[in-house]
């Protein structure tokens, strides 16, 4: 599990960041890993990095970009509930926007415009990773759905002591109410299977032959390469991010969330009382300067 210190270095990054809007593809894409959340998205990360595509995008990237999140979101209305959207739906244009720093994509949210992106950049490599749908459940439904819709009084205290926190879980809120038609936990992974099943059937009906890796978790690097037309790497495939790694970094950021929201109470408190010592010392101050023998 991460330490709160390693976590903290995470938490400090929740910001507005820079308006994505304002941005420009700077590198080409090359690849497009839309496989779902929880189907070896972060060893496939690495895997792509060691091959020289990066910087890769992964969900860790965008998380504490609020900005980011909500125009991620506003993409994510207009595609899966167009009646609720506020812009059009996402093109090379947007797309250029939030990821054009990167050579490759893998995880949510990004995998959940897997057809947009193919039409996109028609020219990337596609790579598709499906997990048995069981096994993939149990790991979704015991880690990334447990982000979301989070009602308990800790979390409404952490939102409203630091607006920044209550607006990036706002705009994650939104994203995961997007594309599971959700809005609690208990939706979320009611529709998850659907969810799952639908995002392999879209893909693949959008892909051209030849266009697609179907690639198998534990199958190494041979078929990787061979795609791509890489050589093999003289290291171990990545193995990375289990359940367990993934629940000991929510834990840890979840325990900082409510650490930095209990100090801003504190320095507010230690402000206030300053503040009246201050008074009270100014109060006694004058009553001395009018004191007389």
């Amino acid at each position: 599990m991460p330490s709160l210190v390693q976590a903290s270095s995470g938490l400090q990054r929740v910001q507005m960041g820079p308006d994505p809007r304002t941005r420009t593809r700077s590198v080409p894409m090359q690849v497009l890993s839309l496989g779902f959340s929880r189907t070896g998205t972060s060893s496939m990360q690495a895997a792509l990095e060691i091959l020289g595509y990066g910087p890769v995008t992964h969900g860790r990237e965008i998380i504490f970009n609020i900005l980011e999140l909500e125009m991620v979101g506003e993409g994510l209305r207009a595609k899966y509930a167009p009646d609720t959207a506020r812009c059009k739906s996402f093109d090379r244009e947007e797309f250029d926007q939030l990821i054009g720093d990167y050579r490759a994509v893998t995880d949510g949210p990004f995998c959940h415009f897997g057809p947009e992106l193919m039409a996109a950049y028609p020219e990337a490599k596609v790579i598709l990773v499906e997990r048995d749908e069981d096994s993939w459940f149990e790991s979704y439904r015991n880690t990334v759905c447990t982000i979301p819709f989070r009602r308990r009084v800790q979390d409404r205290v952490v939102n409203f002591l630091n607006p920044d926190i209550g607006r990036q879980r706002r705009a994650s809120d939104a994203m995961f109410g997007a594309v599971f038609g959700a809005s609690t936990q208990q939706e979320m992974i009611a529709h998850s299977r659907e969810i799952y099943r639908q995002h392999y059937l879209e893909i693949r009906k959008t892909a051209r032959p030849g266009q697609v890796l179907e690639y198998k978790l534990g199958s190494g690097w041979e078929p990787l390469c061979k795609f791509l037309g890489k050589p093999v790497p003289a290291v171990p495939f990545p193995r990375k991010n289990d359940s367990a790694a993934f629940q000991g970094k929510i834990t840890s950021y979840r325990s900082l969330f409510l650490m930095r929201a209990l100090e801003k109470v504190a320095i507010g408190l230690a402000g206030a009382v300053a503040f009246v010592v201050a008074i009270k010392a100014v109060e006694l101050g004058s009553s001395l300067d009018n004191f007389t023998f």
